[in-house]
């Protein structure tokens, strides 16, 4: 590493006490999701106004970009219905360094799915064992706080000549938000050269992700008295809808790997004396890339098109052995269609990613497909430039019930963030 290199890593090390405070303050903010589940859920409005501060202590020359109504329709997309964002704005701070050198985005989200059903207290903050607890603590606090810290370390250690940082907290990428916040920025006409996305977890140089569409259905019985015949229960037939969702998406899984999908909701029934006439059932379903440019050579756009029709002539089929949904079918309604993306694994800023990483912590990073859709997958589709996954989060522990982050993460994070990004400023052509 050169002195300069040498320098923000030696400083980014010295922070590391002031990151924890700072992940563990803006864990004690609630800011689930309001479309979380959880009954009373704040949204990020505390949470924004909190690192709003903390960004012009920095420096940084702030502004809000609220979410518009229509941001969905305004790029052809399916967005969740009715989904509001009145006091639900965007944080974006920049800092100019001087003429020529590249534009550089930094991208993570502050909002947190809900907290019911947790194990540990969600926004008392822990350190333990060298681990920190907490709602948001791997996804996607701690990213923040990490962040706070190497824009500090490169402000006080290594100042860049040239060249301009961009940092967006942005609201609703969780909860089928569709990362409504990011496309939000975008038509505001925030860009860059290169978006580093810190959302995911340690070990991978996030590349890409798969489509996700999110699907709602639901299935018509008949109600009626439990001691009667007449009745047809949603609930039987729903059981019956649920077993052909297994078998698309284990079959479409086996197509490509990585594509599973899952049933997260099921309701039905009022009462054990009812039978029900009505279940509702929420999907996810993963879609690969294939699909998205296929959509996209058949004229439908960079989108989730050709997948939705093919699930649908396949569900259409699969119910049909069964004469009651045959007549019946289940209502289906698309609520958020999330599109993939994928950056050429030799693309020279993927290469310098590993190399910060490698020489940074020691490790030997890979570059793959991030298993959960993120942002960074908008930012590739409205901008048109290289995105590339830096979080550092535990697997396997995002939205999760004791939800945790080593405080190792947090320090090899900020130690190849604040690496790649010296290096990007200083060796960026032109």
């Amino acid at each position: 590493m050169t002195e300069t290199e040498t320098a923000i890593v030696r400083r980014v090390d010295e922070l590391q006490p002031w990151l924890v405070e700072q992940a563990r303050a803006l864990i004690a903010i609630p800011t689930v999701n309001p479309y979380a589940g959880d009954p009373e859920a704040p949204g990020e409005a505390a949470g924004q106004a909190w690192i709003e501060s903390r960004l012009r202590d920095l420096g940084g020359r702030v502004r809000r970009i609220p979410v518009p109504s229509d941001i969905f329709a305004r790029y052809g997309l399916i967005g969740p219905p009715g989904r509001q964002w009145n006091g639900r704005e965007n944080v974006v701070a920049e800092w100019d360094f001087g003429r020529g050198g590249p534009v550089v985005l930094l991208n993570t989200h502050m909002d947190t799915v809900g907290t019911a059903g947790m194990a540990i207290p969600p926004f008392e903050p822990t350190v333990r064992d060298g681990f920190l607890y907490g709602r948001g603590s791997s996804d996607s606090k701690g990213n923040l706080a990490m962040d706070l810290a190497v824009i500090r370390a490169l402000l006080e250690a290594a100042p860049p000549t040239r060249g301009r940082l961009v940092f967006e907290s942005v609201v609703d990428e969780e909860c089928s938000g569709g990362g409504a916040g990011t496309l939000a920025c975008c038509a505001a006409g925030v860009t860059a050269n290169l978006a580093l996305v810190t959302d995911g977890a340690r070990g991978t140089v996030a590349i890409g992700c798969n489509g996700l569409a999110t699907l709602w259905l639901t299935v018509h019985g008949r109600a009626g008295h439990s001691s009667l015949n007449t009745a047809v229960s949603a609930i039987d037939k729903g059981i019956i809808v649920k077993t052909a969702l297994d078998a698309f998406m284990e079959a479409y899984g086996r197509r490509y790997p990585g594509c599973q999908g899952t049933v997260g909701v099921f309701r039905a029934g009022t009462l054990p004396s009812t039978v029900p006439g009505e279940a509702r059932i929420g999907v996810n379903l993963k879609y690969s890339i294939e699909d998205a440019r296929a959509a996209e050579r058949e004229g439908g756009g960079w989108t989730g098109q050709r997948f939705r029709n093919q699930f649908e002539q396949w569900f259409a089929e699969a119910l049909r052995s069964d004469p009651w949904l045959a007549h019946h079918p289940p209502s289906l309604e698309w609520t958020a269609d999330m599109t993939p993306f994928e950056t050429p694994p030799d693309h020279p800023c993927v290469r310098m990613a590993l190399a910060a990483a490698r020489e940074a912590t020691g490790e030997t990073p890979t570059a793959g497909t991030m298993p959960a859709w993120f942002d960074g997958a908008r930012l590739a589709m409205v901008l048109r430039i290289t995105v590339i996954g830096l979080g550092h989060g535990e697997l396997g522990q995002a939205h999760s019930a004791s939800e945790r982050v080593p405080l190792a993460n947090l320090k090899a994070g900020s130690r190849t963030l604040a690496l790649l990004l010296v290096r990007l400023f200083n060796t960026w052509p032109g």
